[in-house]
């Protein structure tokens, strides 16, 4: 028998699968407190998003599918709480283990939830009216989004709504934002009127804790082409720098690969080129990581979207026209087409990490909001095939804390069970202070 400090077992238990943490909070009290505790979620999370292993593909076609990354073998269908037959959901957005799902604007299944697949927890969001300005009858764009606010330590789903009428160049706006930690809606600053949403996209792209959305200054422009991005914390837009890339005609989409700010410009019937900002904000980061040319590796496409690297960096999954996957290589240029088994038609994915966020029973639950601690520290990650580094959000489990927290619980436990016996309690005490007693 070996007692193991509560730092090494934090660290062995952050970087197990979420179903088996699951079925270990069945083995006592204590361990379900630690496997709850806040802590131990946010260094689970940092772990999972830097192991390719505890990540899964999302697709969207008239069900929803996940599909083991990188394994890519077998598409199953999610069992989720708006599954509908005759509604096909909407991947709001995807953040830190949770889905953002939505099949309208009403309730039950004809509303929007936030959702963890692994953890099966879900928080409905309530309904909220649309306020018409005048003159405006009808929305025009309507967007919404999903992410983090890292300041705040709270999830937000963004509802963004452009009015038109018969004036040109004359339109009005909407924004709400939803608080997971208030669990309300709440109207902030309109969009801004010189922006234009004319894009497909309906989604806004997640990235260092902004949404983002491709806008045009004119609606009867397709020039004059910006990224916007909405704040989560100050709730506030501003304008991203573009990359100078050629001239020509061009389609923009807006990606995120790798937690970075990807851009997509594609070159009808020439090229696509897939470009990474390393350093969120500076034009300069602004890199160009490769090229698929029309024709040459993968024959004739309308685009191809970045999906996700591989595990050692060296290929990229892409997605072609809604009707397949790829592993490109990104040095040789090689192609290699996907065979998932049961993969629906038309599919279209995204990228999903598995975490036990939204399974604490501190997680945006506790009033008492000065009790939470901030983020102290990042995680850094590098880009493949690059020497630059990012921020992974995340924060530096207190350990002590944790021993600390499990002891008062414990201390609780003990006191509504006086039925145990002496040994029993003088056992669970030393498995307290010392860490758990495993055999090695």
């Amino acid at each position: 028998m070996m007692d193991l400090p509560m730092v090494l077992i934090m660290d062995i238990l952050s970087r197990l699968p979420v179903i088996v943490l699951l079925r270990f909070r069945c083995v006592s009290k204590s361990w379900k407190y630690l496997i709850d505790d806040s802590d131990l979620i946010n260094l689970h999370l940092q772990h999972s998003l830097a192991n390719t292993t505890n990540h899964a593909m999302v697709i969207r076609s008239s069900y929803l599918y996940l599909v083991n990354f990188p394994a890519l073998d077998e598409a199953v269908v999610m069992d989720h709480p708006l599954k509908y037959d005759s509604l096909s959901t909407l991947v709001v957005g995807s953040c830190n283990g949770l889905l953002c799902l939505s099949n309208g604007e009403g309730r039950g299944k004809e509303g929007t939830i936030v959702y963890n697949p692994a953890t099966k927890k879900r928080r409905e969001l309530p309904v909220s009216k649309i306020n018409y300005p005048e003159y405006f009858t009808c929305p025009e764009r309507l967007v919404y989004g999903f992410g983090y606010d890292l300041a705040n330590d709270d999830y937000k789903v963004v509802r963004i709504i452009q009015f038109y009428n018969d004036i040109p160049d004359f339109y009005d706006s909407e924004v709400k934002v939803f608080s997971l930690k208030t669990s309300s809606w709440r109207r902030v600053q309109d969009f801004p009127p010189e922006y234009y949403l004319s894009f497909k996209r309906q989604s806004g792209v997640y990235v260092n804790g902004c949404l983002h959305w491709m806008v045009i200054l004119k609606p009867d422009s397709d020039k004059s082409k910006l990224i916007v991005a909405f704040d989560l914390t100050s709730e506030d837009c501003k304008v991203v720098p573009l990359p100078n890339y050629s001239a020509g005609e061009v389609h923009l989409t807006i990606e995120v690969l790798d937690q970075h700010l990807c851009l997509l410009i594609n070159y009808p019937t020439i090229r696509s080129e897939v470009w990474v900002m390393k350093e969120y904000g500076v034009q300069e980061s602004w890199t160009k990581l490769f090229a698929v040319m029309q024709g040459d590796t993968i024959g004739p496409f309308e685009y191809v979207r970045p999906i996700a690297f591989s595990k050692d960096g060296s290929k990229v999954l892409l997605e072609q026209d809604l009707s397949k996957f790829i592993w490109f290589d990104v040095e040789t240029q090689r192609a290699e087409r996907v065979n998932i088994c049961g993969m629906p038609s038309h599919p279209e994915a995204g990228m999903l990490v598995e975490s036990l966020v939204l399974g604490s029973r501190k997680t945006h639950h506790n009033k008492k909001s000065n009790e939470r601690r901030r983020l102290a520290s990042a995680n850094i990650a590098a880009l493949p095939n690059s020497s630059t580094t990012h921020v992974v959000s995340g924060r530096t489990p207190d350990f002590d804390n944790v021993t600390g927290n499990l002891k008062k619980n414990q201390e609780a436990l003990d006191g509504n069970q006086n039925i145990r016996k002496k040994g029993k309690r003088d056992n669970l005490e030393g498995f307290l202070s010392k860490g758990f007693k495993l055999k090695l």
